[in-house]
């Protein structure tokens, strides 16, 4: 086709006469088409758009770049047979579709009126139409797509704690995931922590707590949180990416929780006494009676997870804390102001029947107290208590036993577990 730029509008003529005289099928398909579809067409703003730019870029490959193309009229009219042939060489308000077959495919080039980018502008609008065929779609095609794969996978996610809960300065904040996320990249850098609307200094940490069970993420700074603070996290994560094959669902997007003072109990078991702290100042020391030398407590940080148990069947506490135990000799039997401190089976509590409590280590590994004692801790503690136990004959808490979160060293954290940070 002639490119001349010297004689740009006659070559304008020229290369629209390719199309619209000869043989006059290329007209008479475009101007059936464009009678035929008239309506369709003028109804639907976006496919005007794809063909007026189609034509606009076939219009301006035919002359030169820097050529103005003389304006056309704004009027559209249809014709009940085909056009005079001195209508040929004017300037008109109808769109002529032009069918160029090439490489076994149809490729629909639209020429029409007024104002128009140049063509490297216009091609991201142009597409390509098929009439019972497979066209074929280049790589740097604008239009070319990769081929949709079935929909990812939505991964739920809950957490332990819910807005406006109170808690001790030990508990990490724990979502739950279904299924397992396999990637934590989009998650680490959507969701954000603030303590009193100041950006947490934390990390996450992604660990299975039964190896049958979907993975969580646990969050916690280097140290216990403040006491009495307010504690945000946010979780825009709806939709993002938790692996390959894997979205996640956008339904909880933030959690707000406080902190109570600082309680933080030690057990030392040479001494065999529990000390209560509370803020840093000492409110209470009892005497206790660990684990005996074949059912041992173990030795670390522990954290209250749970105080009593709900009656079967109901979402109603026991009365007096009282959680049902079994154990060697015993099953079944009611246990008062019972204050869980692994998953595994520890707790603090009252044990009226035990006359050895502060001189002899006599428990199935719980930590004993008299009656009066156990009410006392029962009553103080909140979830989330810090428990630290040193010096005992058991072995060191398993992190992944309840919230053994603060047993996993700071470097060894920050590193994020089963799933990497990023």
């Amino acid at each position: 086709m002639v490119r001349d730029r010297s004689g740009a509008r006659s070559n304008l003529s020229a290369s629209l006469g390719d199309y619209l005289t000869g043989d006059g099928n290329c007209w008479s398909w475009g101007w059936s088409v464009n009678r035929s579809y008239d309506n369709e067409w003028t109804g639907d703003d976006s496919t005007k758009v794809r063909l007026r730019a189609a034509c606009d870029a076939r219009a301006y490959a035919a002359i030169g770049d820097d050529t103005t193309v003389p304006p056309m009229s704004s009027s559209h009219r249809s014709y009940g047979s085909q056009p005079p042939a001195r209508r040929r060489g004017l300037w008109i308000a109808v769109v002529a579709t032009v069918i160029v077959a090439a490489a076994g495919a149809l490729t629909a080039v639209v020429v029409t009126h007024g104002h128009s980018s140049r063509t490297k502008d216009v091609a991201q609008h142009t597409t390509q139409l098929t009439q019972g065929v497979t066209t074929p779609v280049t790589p740097n095609s604008p239009t070319a797509h990769a081929p949709a794969g079935p929909p990812p996978k939505t991964v739920r996610v809950t957490s332990d704690l819910n807005d406006g809960d109170k808690v001790g300065v030990g508990q990490p904040i724990v979502l739950n995931f279904s299924p397992s996320p396999t990637d934590s990249s989009a998650f680490t850098k959507a969701v954000t922590v603030t303590v009193n609307g100041h950006p947490a200094n934390g990390a996450w940490y992604w660990e299975k707590p039964y190896a049958d069970q979907p993975i969580q993420a646990h969050y916690r700074e280097r140290s216990y949180w403040p006491a009495n603070a307010t504690i945000q996290v946010k979780l825009p994560i709806g939709g993002r990416s938790a692996g390959k094959g894997l979205a996640y669902a956008g339904a909880l997007t933030s959690v707000t929780f406080t902190t109570g003072d600082s309680h933080v109990s030690t057990v030392d078991y040479a001494s065999r006494k529990l000390t209560v702290t509370s803020n840093g100042r000492v409110v209470g020391t009892f005497p206790v009676s660990l684990g005996a030398a074949a059912t041992p407590t173990y030795n670390g940080i522990k954290v209250v997870m749970q105080k009593g148990e709900d009656a079967p069947g109901t979402d109603t506490l026991r009365p007096n804390g009282t959680v049902m135990m079994s154990g060697p000799g015993y099953s079944n039997d009611p246990v008062p102001w019972s204050v869980r401190i692994t998953a595994s089976g520890e707790y603090v509590h009252a044990a009226g029947w035990n006359t050895n409590i502060g001189v002899r280590d006599t428990s199935n590994g719980c930590t004993n107290l008299k009656p009066a004692d156990g009410k006392w801790f029962y009553n103080f503690s909140l979830l989330g208590d810090v428990v630290q136990y040193s010096n005992t004959d058991g072995d060191p808490m398993n992190p992944l036993d309840g919230l053994g979160d603060w047993n996993i060293g700071w470097s060894q954290w920050t590193q994020g577990g089963q799933l990497l940070n990023h």
